[in-house]
């Protein structure tokens, strides 16, 4: 997993997991379709819970391609998630964002266009800083490039938008999940949303690829290549990634079944305190 120090004794730790989980089918190669579909919910839930760092399960979770609305609150509301404001129906599945029962307690839904394949809220941290955190499934395919670019600006625009409103400042934010981007959209994606917590957490080739279709044969049709799609950016001064890692990424039968045909990142991050005076 890649780090990156951070120095501030003043900071609240924080972690987050967002993986696309194919709507929680079965892969291609799953040695039983029915017993696999049955037990899919409890496997996710246990990679998730398990990736954090000393076994400490996640703060926030953000999933893309859910298989129905309630599925995130169904699986995980035993272990004290509660699911921020509902969810969004994207190209595929459905979009959620879970958060534990502490933080959701501190948190505001915030409407976005409903254009937007995403959710989004506003949550106030033990250190009293607040920061917008948005879970988002964006357009597929190549040639989706420009749809994903509008997606974003819509994005950022909405929460500056809400903040105005809501007489909130700080611009603090964590925005992530399959952005179905390329490499070659990188600069144009940074300029709007943001630092690349991959790239913040020091660039390792190791948890590059959330899409890798060489070792990971969910398709029985293979699309072989590798890609980076999904991403995570925050933005604001208060917000520093201290570590960058994949889940997901190892088979649960053989060296070829893989929970989904993505792998879900687990990102850990200091948020800075902020003065009373800077949150009113």
């Amino acid at each position: 997993m890649a780090s990156a120090a951070i120095t501030s004794c003043y900071s609240t730790p924080l972690s987050i997991v967002s993986w696309n989980i194919a709507e929680a089918a079965p892969s291609f190669a799953a040695p039983c379709f029915d017993t696999r579909a049955r037990d899919a919910p409890r496997l996710i839930r246990e990679c998730i819970l398990g990736s954090g760092r000393s076994s400490r399960p996640p703060d926030i979770i953000a999933l893309q391609e859910c298989p129905y609305p309630s599925f995130g609150t169904e699986t995980f509301v035993e272990q004290g998630y509660v699911s921020a404001g509902g969810t969004t129906l994207s190209h595929c599945g459905y979009v959620d964002l879970l958060l534990k029962k502490q933080l959701a307690e501190k948190s505001r839904p915030i409407s976005l266009d409903r254009n937007l394949s995403s959710v989004a809220c506003r949550i106030a941290l033990p250190n009293q800083t607040t920061i917008s955190v948005s879970s988002s499934h964006l357009a597929p395919f190549k040639h989706g490039a420009g749809t994903r670019l509008r997606q974003c600006q819509n994005l950022k625009e909405s929460l500056f938008s809400w903040e105005s409103l809501h007489q909130e400042s700080g611009n603090n934010m964590i925005l992530l999940g399959d952005y179905n981007m390329r490499q070659s959209e990188d600069k144009a994606i940074e300029n709007i949303l943001g630092i690349d917590a991959w790239k913040a957490a020091g660039s390792n080739y190791r948890n590059k690829c959330t899409w890798d279709s060489f070792s990971n044969e969910y398709h029985e049709d293979g699309f072989s290549f590798r890609a980076r799609f999904d991403r995570c950016y925050t933005g604001g001064d208060k917000i520093h990634v201290n570590r960058f890692g994949l889940i997901g990424n190892k088979a649960v039968v053989g060296t070829k079944d893989f929970l989904s045909d993505h792998y879900g990142m687990i990102i850990g991050f200091d948020v800075e305190k902020s003065s009373l005076d800077a949150e009113k």
